[in-house]
């Protein structure tokens, strides 16, 4: 009788300390859920004064140091849960999480290829991992990921949303400014060319602006523009780019030129548009409609556009680009080729011409960019232009 009462008096002080320690976790969980960080750490603490390797009272004090941005508590936490438990994967969804909201990208990439290998039908993981590869301007891993998420029956708007980010030109600043140069041989003995350009850039959030300065050198004859260039978002998955080019002399370049051309998205990787271009001369103008289809398949950036130039007569042009991508967004090498009718200004008429042009651009640091151009240009068998550009960016 003396044990069964023992046992008896065991069970119930079990069953207390059970009730009591779920009733704690019940009102962290609220605390935590509510925004109530300081107290909610006071309840895990008292969890974790009885149960020092409580691995959920551990995860959610991880979670509350980083809400607190206190990054390397949480950090500590969060490592010492996977060390007690390798297959939590809410630990390693959390620590990720740490490290990107720190800008550790790198590590939360690491953290998040190890969570995948374990749980590869999770959409939050890959989705976390495009957030990563945003914030890094790797867009194509981005592509990929995303893509991932949409097969595991992500939320379609997380991920539209996301694909607004690397589809709409943005700057990981909100400033910046650069330089460039532009040196072209020409051939039949006439004076070489040169052009000068200067530009500062602000992203608004919602608006891509960039004014720019023009000063060219042709045949020794100067022309100089001023140029307003927006990016802006429209719709859902679709934005529009404009520019507006004024020509100060009018010595060759055209007195007005203006730019439309509207992008719509389409699944992850294509993105046809349509254009409109009206380039205005003292003695004669020209309208310019346009059609285009790019595609990413990888690292690579694919687009074919082609023009319809209505003047005295109906003309065309096509430009052919591949873009790839080493790394980032910022670092690159491509390949352009136009082919069709271009506009003569010394001429005075439209004739047929030819041109590639081989260019690169290479994040120097977080801040500085450089890029080059090497081209070849001949109009109609008559003139041939070779030379190149170089051009510094800095942004802050």
């Amino acid at each position: 009788m003396k044990k069964i009462t023992i046992m008896m008096m065991m069970i119930t002080i079990l069953s207390a300390t059970t009730l009591d320690y779920e009733a704690l976790h019940e009102k962290g969980r609220i605390l935590y859920q509510t925004g109530s960080a300081q107290e909610a750490l006071e309840v895990y603490q008292e969890i974790l004064n009885s149960f020092p390797d409580d691995v959920d009272a551990l995860l959610f004090r991880g979670r509350l140091f980083a809400r607190l941005e206190l990054y390397d508590l949480a950090e500590t936490e969060l490592l010492h849960v996977i060390e007690l438990t390798p297959n939590y994967l809410d630990a390693y969804y959390a620590l990720a999480s740490v490290y990107y909201w720190s800008g550790r990208l790198e590590d939360a990439a690491r953290t998040l290829t190890l969570w995948i290998e374990m749980d590869m039908e999770n959409p939050d993981a890959y989705i976390l991992s495009a957030r990563v590869s945003i914030a890094g301007r790797k867009y194509a891993a981005a592509r990929t990921f995303l893509e991932l998420a949409g097969d595991f029956n992500a939320d379609p708007e997380v991920v539209e949303k996301l694909l607004s980010l690397i589809n709409t030109p943005r700057i990981t600043t909100k400033w910046a400014a650069g330089l460039r140069y532009e040196y072209l041989f020409v051939d039949q003995s006439r004076p070489d060319w040169q052009q000068f350009q200067a530009y500062i850039t602000h992203d608004f959030d919602k608006i891509l602006l960039t004014a720019e300065f023009n000063r060219y050198q042709r045949n020794d004859t100067f022309d100089h523009t001023i140029v307003l260039d927006t990016y802006y978002k429209l719709w859902k998955k679709a934005y529009m780019n404009t520019r507006l080019q004024a020509g100060l002399s009018g010595e060759f370049l055209p007195v007005v030129d203006v730019t439309a051309e509207v992008f719509q998205a389409v699944g992850t990787r294509h993105e046809p548009a349509l254009g409109y271009r009206m380039m205005h001369y003292d003695s004669t103008a020209a309208h310019i409609p346009s059609v285009a289809w790019a595609m990413y398949p990888g690292r690579f950036y694919i687009r074919d556009k082609t023009s319809l130039i209505i003047n005295d007569g109906l003309n065309w042009q096509n430009q052919f680009t591949v873009r790839y991508f080493f790394d980032d967004v910022d670092t690159y090498i491509q390949l352009m080729n136009v082919v069709g009718t271009d506009f003569n200004a010394f001429n005075n008429e439209w004739m047929q011409s030819v041109a590639f042009a081989l260019s690169g651009s290479l994040a120097l640091n977080k801040n500085i960019l450089f890029s080059t151009v090497l081209s070849w240009t001949r109009d109609e068998f008559l003139l041939n232009r070779l030379g190149g550009s170089l051009g510094f960016t800095y942004r802050w």
